[in-house]
């Protein structure tokens, strides 16, 4: 394997763009160590589901804390001033569902897609509705 920079996700044709943001909870059992992560030793600093019809698996990209060059301050910042990157591995997680994965490590979530075609124009919710409808 050649490194490679970790870049934003892409598709070969991207019918829907947007962004997502997690804020990771911080109360009750880790899902990351129920996921199998030991964070005495992984500092996850990147979570990519990703995959094609039939299956979508989970990977994470993290830091090898024993690699951490010694010193004070911020361990990202000691990472970039000594490699001027963030060296991480990437990590494939097997017998974990992603989207179980994703809810256990959720304080709260919000993923954003539009269809590429309307990129660059404001979509403006008029009105609220259900499905099915609801009483």
């Amino acid at each position: 394997m050649e490194p490679h920079v970790w870049r934003d996700a892409k598709v070969t044709y991207a019918d829907y763009v947007g962004t997502a943001q997690l804020d990771q909870k911080m109360t009750g059992e880790s899902g990351l160590k129920v996921a199998g992560i030991d964070e005495e030793k992984w500092l996850v600093v990147g979570i990519d589901i990703g995959g094609g019809e039939r299956d979508h698996g989970l990977r994470v990209v993290a830091v090898d804390l024993e690699a951490v060059p010694e010193g004070e301050g911020n361990v990202i910042d000691r990472l970039v001033e000594e490699h001027g990157h963030i060296p991480t591995k990437e990590l494939l997680l097997h017998d974990v569902n992603p989207y179980d994965f994703l809810k256990s490590i959720t304080h709260q979530f919000e993923l954003r897609l539009r269809t590429s075609y309307t990129e660059g124009k404001n979509i403006m919710v008029t009105s609220l509705g259900d499905i099915p409808e609801q009483p």
